[in-house]
């Protein structure tokens, strides 16, 4: 064999470890878990509860809307232990049946590291990262379901993965770190429930048509 057949599959071999490494699961887990928050919630009659939720890269953070509903204030957690309270939150009146939420904070930039994912197949690799029973950044693995199950009046997807209270509002990524919906449900028998991507982005896109609004105004 040539000495130039064995540089390039040296070089070939080279790339495919250095990829198939870049997409390991410990190194996507490590990229994105800086854009995970804890959320723990005041609620406006005293009570107190906890959840999860995902930073955009506009300063606003994804989470469920039971999370936020009654609060009067929320301190969020970062994975650096970096914490910002909000008194500002947003809820989509115009999107019936949709348990989501936005938490507005004034800085985020360091903490972002949020991608949209694509369509997911049945048996397709995920994780989820929350903060279930307050034991924020907690990672879980699984596979994705079903689509589309009608719970409560609300289209979710299902996925093989345990929930617990305060993995609520937490982000539920592909193999390749990209965020694909938002955990709103979930048991102990090895179910999840998320909002789907494209929900999610329609929530986003309401919250953002009225702040233009608000503006022209």
């Amino acid at each position: 064999m040539k000495r130039t057949h064995v540089l390039v599959i040296l070089a070939i071999l080279t790339i495919f470890v250095s990829v198939r490494r870049y997409f390991s699961l410990p190194r996507v887990v490590d990229r994105v878990r800086s854009s995970v928050v804890y959320v723990q919630v005041q609620g406006v009659f005293g009570g107190r509860w906890t959840g999860s939720g995902v930073v955009l890269d506009n300063g606003l953070i994804l989470t469920a809307q039971h999370v936020i509903a009654d609060a009067n204030m929320v301190s969020v957690t970062f994975d650096d232990g970096c914490t910002v309270k909000s008194h500002e939150f947003f809820i989509s009146k115009d999107i019936d049946d949709v348990d989501l939420g936005l938490i507005i904070i004034d800085e985020a930039d360091d903490h972002v590291n949020f991608a949209l994912g694509t369509g997911l197949e049945i048996g397709d690799e995920v994780f989820a990262i929350g903060s279930p029973f307050g034991a924020n950044n907690t990672v879980a693995t699984g596979i994705f379901s079903a689509h589309n199950r009608t719970i409560a009046g609300e289209v979710l997807h299902q996925l093989d993965i345990s929930g617990a209270p305060g993995s609520s509002g937490g982000p539920v990524f592909n193999r390749f770190g990209s965020v694909i919906g938002i955990v709103v449900r979930g048991n102990p028998y090895g179910m999840m429930y998320i909002v789907p991507l494209e929900t999610c982005k329609a929530v986003v896109d309401v919250y953002e048509n009225v702040q233009e609004a608000k503006e022209i105004n």
